[in-house]
């Protein structure tokens, strides 16, 4: 893959790339690790209470075509997981988090640019994505990383993400 260095107006990186014959394009992975030395309440766990949508918090990184897109070391996992369980896939996704100022923008947007083709944004984004990701590519990384986190809740806190969604 080669890659070009550009910059938008606002010095933010721009990454364009070619790919070879035989390269995967545009793959996109949603990589979390929990943050395993937050303290919760076992009550709170009891009761699936709110309070637990900002407490059990993590590590996020997007990679993209194996590029760090974007990473977070202390993001809302539970809550961030609800959000994306609950988008209906042919709208645009917008995630903003209870402890974020909306006004500042998405953390994460998924926005429709035309039939099969979206983009892929965020305020706390590393550079630009001048790629387009299919609707397969997308769906398919969010389904992997609620599988995922599924499995990682039930496994920690014996809870799941449908166990917050009414």
């Amino acid at each position: 893959m080669n890659k070009s260095k550009e910059y938008t107006q606002d010095r933010i990186p721009v990454v364009r790339s070619t790919v070879k014959a035989g390269e995967a394009m545009n793959k996109l992975h949603l990589k979390f690790e929990l943050d395993q030395t937050c303290y919760i309440e076992p009550k709170l766990l009891k009761k699936r209470n709110g309070k637990l949508l900002v407490d059990i918090q993590g590590r996020l990184e997007i990679l993209v075509n194996g590029h760090g897109f974007f990473s977070e070391p202390s993001l809302a996992l539970l809550e961030f997981g609800i959000a994306l369980r609950k988008w209906e896939q042919e709208k645009n996704f917008n995630y903003f988090t209870i402890e974020h100022d909306e006004r500042e923008g998405p953390i994460l947007a998924f926005i429709k640019r035309e039939e099969n083709q979206w983009s892929l944004f965020s305020i706390w984004q590393d550079y630009e994505l001048a790629e387009s990701l299919t609707d397969d590519v997308i769906s398919g990384a969010v389904d992997s990383f609620l599988n995922r986190l599924d499995k990682a809740l039930i496994s920690n806190y014996g809870i799941k993400i449908d166990d917050f969604i009414t």
